[in-house]
């Protein structure tokens, strides 16, 4: 049986590298950009103050135990925009609704009072929840093939 060459070898490893970023945030050989969707998470873990980074860059959310929630530079929904710009600050209530039949991850669930004109789905309100043993993430996970562009990273003083 012939032995593969060094730069067909070469080449395959190469292939490898440059296809790795295309699927689902990566793999278990390299780092991915968010953790993986967490199937349950508890409020405890999830308390404390979020920074944006990519497409969430300059968003802070804090999430406070008892489920108040205070939002900076929130996107706005299209409908929205001429009324408040691209972003507003708002606070309201959070959950965490647990993984389904139909939905095999947690997502937390954002509320808005205020501003009061926001009816469900009139905003970014759904994030999934991705924990792992350094981090814990808030994001938009609309293409699971692909690194969210909005997500939300808890900060650790």
């Amino acid at each position: 049986m012939p032995h593969p060459s060094r730069r067909a070898l070469g080449a395959v490893a190469a292939l490898a590298l440059l296809a790795a970023p295309l699927t689902a945030c990566g793999s278990d050989a390299f780092k991915r950009c968010v953790p993986v969707a967490a199937e349950s998470a508890t409020p405890g873990e999830l308390v404390g103050s979020y920074e944006g980074a990519y497409e969430a860059d300059g968003v802070r959310l804090t999430l406070s135990s008892g489920g108040a929630m205070t939002a900076e530079k929130w996107p706005t929904g299209d409908y929205h925009r001429a009324k408040l710009g691209e972003t507003f600050d708002g606070s309201g209530t959070w959950e965490i609704e647990a993984a389904t039949g139909s939905r095999d991850r947690a997502l937390l669930r954002l509320h808005f009072t205020r501003p009061a004109l926001f009816l469900q789905g009139d905003t970014l309100d759904k994030l999934t929840i991705g924990i792992d043993s350094t981090r814990t993430d808030l994001y938009e996970d609309a293409d699971p093939d692909v690194c969210p562009d909005f997500r939300l990273r808890l900060h650790k003083p």
